[in-house]
This record gives structure tokens, sequence and C-alpha cells, in this order.
């Protein structure tokens, strides 16, 4: 079992608290960026940035735990003491995040997530959560800015772990939540009901207790939020229209074709002439199935088939671009970067 916090305070060092986990950490008064590095993961670094490894970063308190193989949570009450960024490796798995107040902007390769829970400083906090799918290992960067806050809970768990609740089921949530586990990079955006929000809640102010009983009682609210947040996928709301089973299908039909060769020139006018529907109706549908748009989706199959082209069949930058559907090298460079992190040639290199 893994669960350590990070603390800053005002003023003189802060000792263990009683009745916390056995191993949980309580640093002096800071939260440095050694202790963010710990919580984070070994390949967690800073950009372009001067941070010395002790030095303060945030303000507040900062939480991982690991509740069982397969689930885990983590929990901030943060003030940022710097403009910077953060680099880090995401593991595949699903995300339950759920911003009780401050605001959020990170990303997950290509996606951003940019969350406020407050139109303007001074406003009630109004939590705002987003659920985040990864099939498969991703860059997760966080962008810092002096004086931000933020006070929120994200639950991760595994496929593996979801799979062992038992099964899906039929009908129209089910299908949905199916299809945003199997796509990568899915992020569905679901506003928390009052009880998610006292689950929350509960989860980060949790009592003192016996180390047994508060484990059993974290991972029991942890339960309950993943249970909570998925059940937005019955719960159509204005960002997220129903669709039927037969429109499913259709997005899904949509999405391997995009997968293959045959889709390249064509417009979203052809597409939806194809599908049998109208252009409005086919985004519409493709987007409550997967989180993403017709051609940000085709933009990265594209960029990933270029990706594994230079790095197993070691083609050359012009060649890669051209599939990838540039007619601009520099220009797919510059994308490839963004995506990636490293330059294509780079990646080529390692051939």
């Amino acid at each position: 079992m893994f669960h350590e916090t990070a603390r800053v305070r005002a003023g003189r060092p802060r000792m263990r608290a009683p009745g916390r986990f056995p191993g949980a950490i309580v640093a002096g008064a800071t939260v440095t960026g050694d202790d963010v590095a710990r919580l984070a993961g070994a390949d967690h670094h800073f950009l372009a940035t001067d941070i010395a490894p002790g030095q303060p970063v945030l303000a507040g308190r900062l939480t991982a735990q690991a509740l069982r193989p397969g689930l885990g949570m983590h929990c901030a009450d943060v003030n940022d003491l710097h403009d910077m960024r953060t680099r880090a490796t995401a593991e595949p798995g699903l995300r339950v995040l759920l911003l009780l107040d401050g605001c959020v902007d990170v990303s997950f390769g290509s996606r951003r997530v940019s969350l406020s829970a407050r139109a303007a400083p001074g406003d009630t906090p109004q939590p705002v959560g987003a659920l985040i799918g990864l099939t498969r290992p991703e860059v997760f960067e966080r962008r810092w800015r002096q004086g931000a806050y933020e006070r929120k809970v994200v639950v991760t768990v595994s496929a593996g772990w979801l799979a062992s609740c038992g099964p899906s089921g039929e009908g129209e949530g089910s299908a949905a939540l199916r299809a945003f586990m199997s796509r990568h990079l899915a992020i569905e955006h679901w506003q928390p009901s009052p009880r998610t929000i006292a689950i929350a809640e509960q989860i980060v102010r949790a009592p003192a207790m016996p180390p047994l009983l508060q484990h059993l009682f974290l991972e029991s609210r942890a339960i309950e939020l993943v249970s909570e947040a998925l059940g937005s996928f019955d719960r159509p709301g204005p960002g997220r229209p129903a669709l039927s089973p037969r429109e499913y299908r259709r997005a899904r039909d949509l999405r391997d074709f995009l997968d293959g060769d045959a889709c390249d020139g064509l417009t979203l006018g052809e597409l939806a002439r194809r599908a049998g529907v109208n252009a409005n109706s086919l985004q519409r549908q493709f987007r409550a199935a997967f989180g993403t748009t017709i051609f940000e989706y085709l933009r990265e199959s594209r960029l990933q088939r270029a990706r594994a082209a230079l790095e197993s069949r070691g083609l050359s930058v012009a060649e890669a671009a051209r599939l990838a559907g540039y007619t601009s090298p520099a220009n797919f460079a510059t994308a490839y970067k963004r995506r990636f992190g490293v330059s294509p040639k780079m990646a080529r290199a390692r051939v």
C-alpha cells in the first residue's frame, strides 16, 4: 500500500498528524520539487525552469495513494508558487477528475483539459468534473500559474479493475461507456451531483481514524465517486446528447473506416453521404460517442500511423508527412513534436 502526503504551511514545520496511515510523509514547511516528483512518479520533471530539487513549489496539501491493484487516488488542496510546466507519463486507465474549487490546466498528449470551478474571483465554487480515458501510456503535462488554486480529487482505475467489477451490461449507457473506454484520449465533461460533491469533500477532508478503517473509508468513497461519474453515461446532458444503438454503430463504423487508407481525401460531406446522414448529424454522433470531432480523430490517427512508420520502417520525414496527410514536411514536423515531444527526425534516428 502506497500513501504519501506532502504539506506546506506558513510558519514552523508540522509533525505527523495522529491517526494517519503508517508511512504517511508530511514534509516540514514546504512541498518541494522532490516531494512532487516522489508523488507523481520517477519520470516526473520540470520543463524550462530553474526550480531546484528542494525548492518549495506548492503551498497546501498533496496526497497520492494506491488503494488496491488497479485503483488509485490523489487529492490536492494547493496554491501554485511559480509559473512553470511539468511533465510525466500517464499510465493507461480511466481518470475520474472532480474539481471542487479553483482551476485545472493540464494536457494528456494532444488533448487539453482546462476546468474552472469559479466564473470569477469571489464567486461561489461550482464543482465540475471530467472523465479521461487512456488505452496506452501518454505524455501528461501540467501548467502551473503563480497564485492559482485548486482543490480536487482524481481517482484512477485500470481497465482490468473495471472489468473485475462485473459485465458492463446492455443499453444505451453501457454502449456509451464501452465506446468511451475503447478509445485513446477520450475526454468527457460531466456535471457532478450534490451527492458526488459530498463524496469528494469527504475524501479531501477525511477524518482521522485507525489506519485500516481509514483505508476502507477512502476506498469506499473512491468507488462511489467512480460509480457516480460513470453513471453520467446514463444521464445525457446538454453537452452529450443521447445516441441510439444504431447511431453508436454508425459512429463505430466511421471510426473503423477512418483507421484505414480509404478515407484519404474525403470531405465531411462525402463521409456523411457514405454513412447515410447529413454532415451535422454525423459530427454530433461521432463526438457524442468518442469525445472528439471526426477530423481531430483523423489527425490523431494519421500522426500515430506516421509515428509507427518512422519508428519501425525508417521512413523519411517527407514520406511520413505524406502518410500523415501533410503537404509540408515543416508543418508535419511542428505538429509531430507538439504531439509526441520529439522531432520526427529524432524518432527516425531510433530505428
